[in-house]
């Protein structure tokens, strides 16, 4: 029987976004907060969310090693699949902003999570992205390009979101964008 690594690692992440829900902080809303703010600085319950980045992240780099393992190529989209992995669980170490602007929190540490989360994004994309160029049948090759563009699209828009050039919560745009790359990876792995 084949183990499927990625479908597990996707598993616990929707278990715990879900879980975390019920523990958010006074003011939280899904369609306009994202799934980082869960974890937010100075949240009592942030360690949810964040166990669940982490263990999302460390789940994502076990599976990819695992593909390459098995696959005995080093260069192969997988790779940047594992770096993905690696950004996700660095992205959960350190906490995004608090929702209440009234609560102190390190700029820095924001920062970090920001940055990690967009590297992961970026990995996640050019995986797609290889892992379209490599595929030896057109059918493949649009498949992959449909995610590649879902992902792309969606990162963009949260982009617009967040920058408030369009007026749709990017809470909703968030969790489109992970409901993209979550399909891609149980898809990538048959």
């Amino acid at each position: 029987m084949k183990q499927r690594f990625f479908p597990l690692a996707v598993s616990y992440w929707i278990v715990i976004i879900v879980t975390a829900h019920f523990f958010s902080q006074p003011g939280y809303q899904w369609t306009e907060n994202t799934i980082s703010e869960l974890a937010s600085q100075g949240h009592t319950y942030k360690w949810i969310m964040q166990a669940g980045i982490i263990g999302f992240g460390g789940l994502i780099m076990l599976a990819a090693g695992q593909a390459l393992f098995k696959s005995k190529k080093i260069l192969s989209p997988t790779l940047l699949v594992a770096f993905y992995g690696l950004a996700i669980f660095l992205a959960g170490i350190y906490c995004e902003a608090p929702i209440d602007p009234s609560i102190p929190y390190s700029v820095t540490e924001a920062k970090l999570h920001s940055l990690f989360a967009t590297i992961g994004g970026i990995s996640l994309s050019m995986a797609i992205l290889w892992r379209m160029l490599i595929s030896q049948n057109g059918r493949e090759r649009i498949v992959h390009l449909v995610f590649l563009i879902a992902v792309i699209g969606f990162s963009a828009l949260f982009g617009l979101a967040e920058n408030g050039a369009i007026d749709v919560g990017r809470g909703v745009i968030q969790r489109l964008l992970y409901l993209s790359g979550f399909a891609w990876l149980v898809y990538q792995e048959r």
